[in-house]
């Protein structure tokens, strides 16, 4: 073989060495384009986590639907702050801390840190959430999505998404008609909190056919005996309710039927960190002697209040 065959062979590997170079290049440089991306964008904001997982190790598949977790309260499963967000071996790790909605010193929602129930140790309350994209080397269109997913966005509507007895009270409160549910402007920011501008909903009435006046209270009518409590069980008070030391009142509006059972409960004026929802789950249970009229039982819709005191 001649020197010049044997320097053509040497500058032909040596291309090639350099071009896999290359080719290896782009997966580390996109990797950390992706990243940064997640760190700009997710980092440090206040964001709510769709069907609100009451876990605080939550994985969710490529679909973006959890897969070890049961759906909460919106008030304490909802709101997070995200500390920090990567992508490693293909897997979206997301660590957040929790907070707490509640309604207490100055009359309307706002977020507060979550602290850890007594028992099980001090500080605050964090969420590791892992979420698989479904491919490798996911681009940051493809991140974005999964992450909208796991978020509300600015397409969302959180009074869409409660449950029927929080819902003419949280549609009340986001638009700022019902000062009993009233919505702080910094909650209100939030993605998916109050819908999008120019989103249809945003002007829209409650869709429960169990619309009520913003904080009103059902009273008997003339002529019509009240209803009369005979079994009333205590609500429990939340883990987190209790850890914070919240105490309080939750005013539910409540139809009592011809049998003395309740119906059609919602909320009228509402406490927060996962309370209102006790709250209902123990008037549920409750027992009347029904309204009387002319001597016969009659529905009517009333006012309860329910109260949460540690001591």
């Amino acid at each position: 073989m001649s020197v010049m065959s044997r320097h053509m062979i040497s500058a032909l590997s040596l291309a090639a060495i350099v071009l896999l170079a290359i080719v290896s290049i782009p997966p580390r440089v996109h990797g950390q384009d992706v990243e940064q991306h997640l760190r700009d964008r997710y980092q440090g904001k206040m964001l709510v986590l769709r069907g609100f997982p009451a876990r605080d190790h939550v994985s969710y598949d490529s679909s973006g639907s959890f897969t070890n977790a049961k759906s909460g309260d919106w008030t304490v499963d909802g709101f997070v702050v995200v500390d920090k967000i990567r992508l490693s071996h293909d897997q979206l790790i997301i660590y957040a801390q929790r907070m707490a909605a509640a309604r207490l010193d100055k009359n309307q929602f706002e977020l507060r840190p979550q602290e850890k129930a007594v028992g099980i140790g001090k500080g605050l309350v964090h969420v590791e959430i892992k979420a698989d994209p479904g491919m490798h080397n996911p681009s940051v269109e493809q991140i974005d999505v999964l992450v909208a997913k796991i978020f509300l966005t600015a397409q969302d509507h959180l009074a869409d998404l409660v449950p029927d007895y929080w819902k003419s009270c949280v549609s009340g409160g986001i638009k700022g008609t019902d000062k009993n549910c009233a919505f702080a402007p910094e909650l209100r920011a939030i993605p998916g909190v109050a819908p999008s501008a120019g989103d249809d909903s945003a002007d829209a009435g409650p869709k429960s056919d169990n619309d009520r006046p913003p904080g009103g209270a059902f009273y008997v009518k003339q002529g019509i005996s009240p209803p009369r409590a005979l079994h009333t069980p205590e609500p429990e008070f939340s883990d987190s309710a209790r850890a914070a030391k919240i105490q309080g009142v939750v005013t539910l509006g409540v139809k009592v039927t011809e049998e003395g059972l309740p119906a059609d409960i919602h909320i009228l004026s509402p406490l927060g960190y996962g309370l209102d929802a006790q709250a209902v789950k123990a008037v549920k249970q409750w027992r009347f002697n029904p309204a009387q009229k002319e001597g016969q039982p009659v529905p009517v819709e009333i006012a309860v209040e329910v109260d949460f005191h540690l001591y």
